[in-house]
């Protein structure tokens, strides 16, 4: 008897808790699909704004009476487009929104109203204007699905909403799309746009005296130092591959091997044919390089970089950073000419903390702007380009002369602006030379 009470018991709890289970699953699912719903709300309310204001645009384009207002209402409908093209994407990978069409027609458009835009004829041509039609159509056509997509959202589920954007694509796909087929105008338009310009095969050291593998196996264990003079035995620096691009033209790696060629050093150093050290890196196969080493800190770090440093190059390089993550120290120089500093030039090392050993060393940003001049004296007093700032910003530090894009800029630290910490103004014209954004 007492058996069956705890049996029936046992029972009860296990349907209690079934039920209870199955009401916070439900619970869960429930908020989940209002998320959606309320997601797919905005998602389409976004994508009927964006999409009249594309409407909109194209209809001004027709009706401007000059060049230049045509090309603004056609930079208007581009600009609507780019903010249709993200919401498309974030709407297929959040809401499983499967619109192909959609997204093409749009695709299409960003590309081909740009070289509308740079027509410079009083009127745009016969294949523009039915281009621009085709994309009215489109506009037309996609936004009816967009409202009910809209107001399904509100009270009905996400698979219906889902089969909305299905009609709508089905539909869609029955319009005559932006046809470039055959169009030479166009086709120059993106030619010109990134036209291909052949690279000079070494173009960085064109010109510099180069030097037989011997002779770079000479200068690599020079630079290498201790890391590759240590242990018993006669070892020699031997080339153990190479290759060649149109920036750095012939490089080559070169390794440590003992008398009978096993490799006695995990570090390979990738020299340039004309002696410069490019990068050395270390595969960590061989640990009695740093088995004698102790933990280091970063003043340790930086006096043995700095060692290296000065075996690598004449010109003075200024450590501007330093990092310690998991395990490594990273330090990163770059040079300092007049008093301005060019932070595109970085050579970067990394040390193992834990032992002191190099993992890495890269100079190849460095020597991707070896050969490049920099402007390095400014037209402009740092008041006369604070000038140039928008009233919007607010500067909130001492600005710094640097190269930035290759340009030498003021960098005004500001506030004022989410995510915006440095406003660029170049210091010879004055043009505003872009932002340092973070989110």
């Amino acid at each position: 008897m007492n058996l069956s009470k705890s049996i029936i018991s046992l029972l009860c709890v296990a349907t209690l808790a079934g039920a209870y289970f199955s009401f916070t699953e439900h619970q869960s699912n429930r908020q989940f699909e209002q998320q959606q719903q309320s997601n797919t709300q905005y998602w389409s309310h976004m994508q009927s704004i964006y999409l009249r204001e594309f409407d909109y645009a194209l209809a001004e384009s027709l009706a401007a009476s000059s060049i230049t207002d045509r090309q603004l209402a056609l930079q208007s409908a581009i600009e609507n487009a780019n903010y249709i093209l993200q919401y498309v994407r974030i709407g297929s990978v959040t809401m499983n929104f499967q619109i192909w069409s959609f997204e093409s027609f749009i695709t299409d458009a960003s590309r081909y109203l740009a070289y509308s835009a740079s027509e410079k004829e009083i009127s745009l041509n016969a294949d523009q204007l039915e281009q621009i039609a085709r994309l009215r159509k489109f506009a037309k056509t996609a936004l009816p699905y967009l409202e009910q997509m809209r107001h399904k959202s509100v009270d009905s589920s996400i698979s219906d909403v889902q089969q909305v954007a299905t009609e709508m694509e089905e539909a869609l796909s029955q319009l005559d799309s932006v046809s470039t087929y055959g169009n030479k105008a166009f086709n120059e338009f993106l030619y010109n746009q990134n036209p291909y310009i052949p690279l000079k095969p070494g173009t960085v050291f064109a010109g510099e005296t180069t030097y037989k593998a011997t002779e770079l196996a000479a200068k690599a264990k020079i630079f290498m130092g201790e890391a590759w003079n240590k242990g018993a035995g006669k070892q020699f620096v031997h080339m153990s591959s190479g290759g060649s691009s149109p920036q750095y033209g012939e490089v080559m790696d070169f390794n440590l091997s003992d008398n009978n060629g096993k490799s006695t050093s995990s570090y390979t150093a990738t020299l340039s044919k004309s002696g410069h050290v490019l990068q050395v890196t270390s595969n960590g196969s061989i640990s009695n390089e740093a088995a004698v080493e102790q933990s280091v800190d970063f003043e340790q770090a930086i006096a043995v970089a700095d060692n290296w440093m000065s075996r690598w190059s004449d010109e003075r390089m200024t450590l501007v950073a330093k990092k310690l993550n998991d395990s490594s120290i990273y330090l990163t120089y770059i040079p300092i000419r007049e008093h301005v500093p060019i932070p595109q030039m970085k050579v970067v090392w990394q040390f193992d903390s834990r032992t002191g050993a190099l993992k890495k060393f890269d100079a190849y940003r460095y020597f991707s702007h070896y050969n490049k001049t920099f402007q390095l004296h400014p037209k402009l007093t740092m008041e006369q380009a604070s000038m140039k700032l928008s009233s919007i910003v607010k500067v909130s530090g001492k600005p710094k002369l640097e190269i930035y894009n290759d340009k030498l800029v003021y960098a005004f630290p500001v506030t004022g602006i989410d995510g915006v910490t440095r406003v660029y103004i170049n210091a010879r014209t004055g043009a505003n030379e872009g932002i340092n954004y973070s989110l």
